[in-house]
């Protein structure tokens, strides 16, 4: 599993080729756990969570304080399709580029 500044490139060149006019908020950076959110446009967000003491991550479209897609690895990598948020769909564990590549198509549409 990827340390913090490992992690954080592989982000970073995300944010770049999906979403470079955007800004990034950190909600906190240490050692071991990350929590950053892309602004998109007002209201609207990527929460980014990684944990590297046990692998977890987390991918979430947030628009009005509500998430409408998602991908995270709470007990099994799953996804939160678009059209059902609340669903857990049992799925493998997407690149960062495979999940903001998604979230795109969901801003674009």
């Amino acid at each position: 599993m990827p340390d913090i500044e490992t992690f954080l490139e592989e982000l970073q060149s995300a944010i770049d080729a999906y979403f470079p006019n955007t800004s990034t908020q950190f909600i906190l950076k240490t050692s071991k756990s990350l929590k950053v959110n892309i602004i998109l446009k007002k209201g609207v967000f990527i929460a980014v969570r990684y944990n590297a003491r046990n692998g977890r991550k987390d991918f979430a479209l947030i628009e009005d304080d509500k998430r409408v897609f998602g991908y995270d690895n709470l007990k099994n990598w799953h996804h939160h399709p678009f059209h059902c948020p609340e669903s857990h769909i049992k799925c493998e564990e997407p690149s960062i580029k495979k999940a903001f590549m998604e979230i795109q198509a969901i801003i674009l549409r």
